[in-house]
């Protein structure tokens, strides 16, 4: 059985087969539940590491051959634009 040691802030490390094993990834939640002489480490809620690239492309922007500012990016506009909605 694998064991961890509780820190001085009251911190543990979950052995990294324990993590594998279930998944645990960073920003798993967890909740800690008394019952009575045992304490249980319950899975709340998994959280899936996202990917970077599968945004790409996501906000499409026309080039008109001048550098742009963020001061000149509007998100609203381009959603409108992208429905057929008038700008």
């Amino acid at each position: 059985m694998a064991a961890a040691t509780l820190t001085a802030k009251g911190q543990i490390v979950i052995p990294a087969e324990i993590r594998a094993r279930h998944g645990l990834t960073p920003g798993t939640q967890v909740e800690f539940v008394d019952e009575g002489g045992t304490i249980r480490l319950v899975v709340h809620r998994r959280i899936t590491p996202s990917d970077p690239a599968a945004g790409y492309g996501l906000v499409k922007v026309k080039r008109s051959g001048k550098p742009r500012r963020l001061s000149d990016f509007d998100a609203a506009t381009l959603v409108k634009r992208e429905r057929g909605g008038a700008t």
